[in-house]
């Protein structure tokens, strides 16, 4: 297919972690590893500076690649001090440069109508396809968009940046608005693409990668694997956006590389993966549940419907803890609905349960541990950082003892109150038998690094990837700090779908047997090492 990718942002910014990839020259490598035949990009310094400034910069960064990469301008409100003063200046330029979308960057001016309406006003006239950022939405972001779209209902609006746990506000603005477009850079909910294809229709679904620093395979791998006709996904992957620009984009699919990588290819074709793939990190809800309460919208979130979407893109096995045993420290009664699961799906599900110290007592503690360990073969711990407690705690003590006596793993989500990352350190030494994994470590290149510091201090430690950011060769970064045995792929689904986090390891320029690792055979060690009854 040929993928069209909506939302990059080139050029330099400010606190940018070393690491973080930004140039043009980046950019086009990484479209060339993940196969994007073309992207619709903006400058950084149109962003962090000046726009004016930076759409000029941008037109010298077009020039490197042409055929492959489209301006977006960054704009503000006509009349603006070193902006247009008048509707037909500011879309003279835009048709003179060849731009054919615009994107309004946060910044101290309003999108009142008082402040904006002209130039919306211009904007809706012309077709101009207009990017907003979930960003400039406040604390109501339903109340912001609706309103705006309200008063501009034929302006075409593509919103980024929105997130999984935003869907309440996302899914009654696309009811109420046909100008409105999405993309899923960071919008990975759980079955996500087919619901909104089937309920919205597909022409309002754009692709898009929140490049240079999400990965742009994790993006990808979401169409890749969507359960939609190839005419839908082609729609989604390039097609919508060629159409909302009039015709500009790339005309030449990208070429197929790195035919010797299994992964690829049955990626790019959307086949399962028959390498061999075991998430670490999933939760679940009951049976039946589509979500928790008034917050999240989890679709498909029970076990049936998670080992379904895992059928689809060939994730083989599943450590599972439920949602609301570490979130709403139900723990067990959550452990009860892990339980049921590991039932019904046998050794598809590896069972990890939650013990909470502030609501159980020590006996209790014990009693779950003989249940759930000993009788039903859990395998992993899992704390969490809304207990409140130091992971060091003396209420953990006696549940890491058993860990380390019978080599089971515990999946760490660490903050500053639990002990952080040295923390986890620091039980590894004093519990050497257990293995210690380190969720999140993918989320930034700052985190990653502390992370794989202490995966080289203490072997017994490991890097689990997933988080919403995808963060651009992070994982490449780990693997080489570390090795290729200690970083582990998992999904944190129903709440993520498991797609978008399966793609960023696929897509990621490793060699396959690194990759044959990271994917599962290195979790699969650590579950095998442990002693059951």
């Amino acid at each position: 297919m040929l993928y069209f990718d909506a939302h990059v942002c080139i050029g330099q910014r400010p606190q940018k972690h070393k690491r973080t990839r930004w140039s043009t020259e980046h950019l086009l490598e990484d479209m060339q590893l993940a196969e994007l035949s073309g992207a619709l990009i903006s400058h950084a310094l149109a962003h962090s500076f000046d726009p004016m400034y930076g759409n000029n910069r941008l037109a010298q960064e077009i020039e490197k690649a042409p055929d492959r990469l489209f301006p977006v301008w960054c704009i503000l409100p006509l009349g603006s001090v070193d902006f247009y003063s008048t509707e037909r200046g500011m879309l003279g330029a835009m048709e003179a440069a060849d731009v054919r979308a615009v994107r309004l960057v946060r910044g101290n001016y309003s999108l009142h109508e008082a402040v904006m309406g002209d130039t919306f006003a211009a904007l809706e006239e012309a077709q101009i396809l207009t990017l907003l950022s979930m960003g400039w939405a406040g604390e109501d972001p339903f109340a912001f968009f609706h309103e705006l779209l309200d008063r501009h209902p034929r302006l075409p609006v593509l919103l980024t940046d929105h997130v999984w746990s935003q869907q309440r506000h996302v899914h009654r603005l696309m009811q109420l608005h046909e100008n409105l477009h999405i993309e899923f850079s960071a919008y990975q909910i759980n079955r996500g693409i087919e619901s909104y294809a089937a309920e919205f229709g597909d022409e309002r679904l754009v692709f898009g990668t929140g490049g240079t620093e999400k990965s742009p395979g994790a993006a990808r791998t979401y169409i890749d694997y969507a359960q939609l006709s190839a005419e839908s996904k082609e729609r989604i992957a390039g097609g919508n956006l060629r159409r909302l620009l009039g015709g500009q984009g790339p005309l030449i699919e990208a070429i197929e590389g790195r035919s010797e990588d299994r992964c690829i290819a049955e990626a790019r074709r959307g086949i399962p993966q028959s390498t061999f793939v075991f998430d670490a990190h999933a939760h679940v809800l009951p049976e039946g549940k589509q979500g928790a309460g008034p917050n999240y919208i989890m679709q498909g979130g029970d076990a049936a419907g998670m080992v379904e979407v895992n059928h689809w893109c060939g994730i083989d096995r599943i450590a599972m803890m439920s949602w609301h045993g570490p979130v709403c420290t139900d723990a067990e009664d959550g452990n009860e609905v892990v339980w049921r699961a590991m039932q019904r799906y046998g050794d598809e599900i590896v069972g990890v349960a939650v013990m909470d110290p502030t609501h159980m007592k020590d006996s209790d503690i014990r009693a779950e541990i003989e249940l759930r360990y000993r009788e039903q073969g859990f395998v992993g711990l899992k704390p969490y950082v809304h207990m409140n407690l130091s992971y060091e705690d003396v209420g953990f003590m006696p549940w890491w003892a058993f860990g380390d006596a019978h080599r089971l793993y515990a999946l760490m989500h660490v903050a500053p109150h639990t002990g952080g990352v040295a923390g986890v350190g620091r039980l590894a030494e004093h519990f050497p038998n257990m293995s210690w994994i380190i969720a999140h470590a993918g989320g930034s290149y700052t985190f990653a690094e502390e992370v794989a510091s202490c995966i080289v201090e203490h072997p017994n430690v490991y890097a689990e990837l997933t988080l919403t950011p995808v963060t651009n060769r992070v994982v490449e970064y780990l693997v080489e700090a570390t090795d290729d045995e200690h970083v582990l792929f998992g999904t944190d689904a129903p709440m993520r779908d498991p797609r978008q986090q399966l793609g960023w390891v696929l897509w990621a320029d490793l060699p396959m047997a690194s990759k044959e690792k990271v994917l599962g055979l290195n979790f699969k060690r650590i579950v095998d090492r442990a002693l059951r009854p």
